[in-house]
């Protein structure tokens, strides 16, 4: 699948770049606005690989300690395109992860 998308996705304009270049330096969501993110959806994994270079492991640990009901993992030997580095485990964590939000958000029964 990721084969054919790349095969049929037009490759990133130059503005595209510079764009999203932008918006990741100037992005700041507050420790309040992150915790209440974290409570109000029923499922949050912040993931991570331990050889990051992009997004340094110790901003996702930063963002655990706002978000007390998100699960953290970091992944070993695993850097920034995590996607793409282990296909078979990242489609796995999302399923699982679908599954406990759907879980989660079913009403209750007592």
């Amino acid at each position: 699948a990721f084969i054919r998308r790349i095969t049929i996705t037009q490759p990133q304009q130059f503005m595209g770049h510079i764009s999203q270049m932008i918006a990741a330096l100037t992005h700041h969501c507050s420790s309040a606005r992150l915790s209440s993110i974290s409570a109000s959806i029923p499922k949050v994994v912040i993931l991570t690989g331990d050889d990051d270079h992009l997004v340094l492991p110790q901003h996702s640990l930063e963002l655990k300690q706002a978000m007390l009901e998100a699960e953290l993992i970091q992944w070993k030997d695993t850097g920034h395109g995590i996607n793409s580095q282990r296909p078979q485990e990242f489609h796995q964590l999302l399923q699982k992860t679908f599954r406990e939000g759907q879980e989660r958000s079913r009403p209750r029964s007592y």
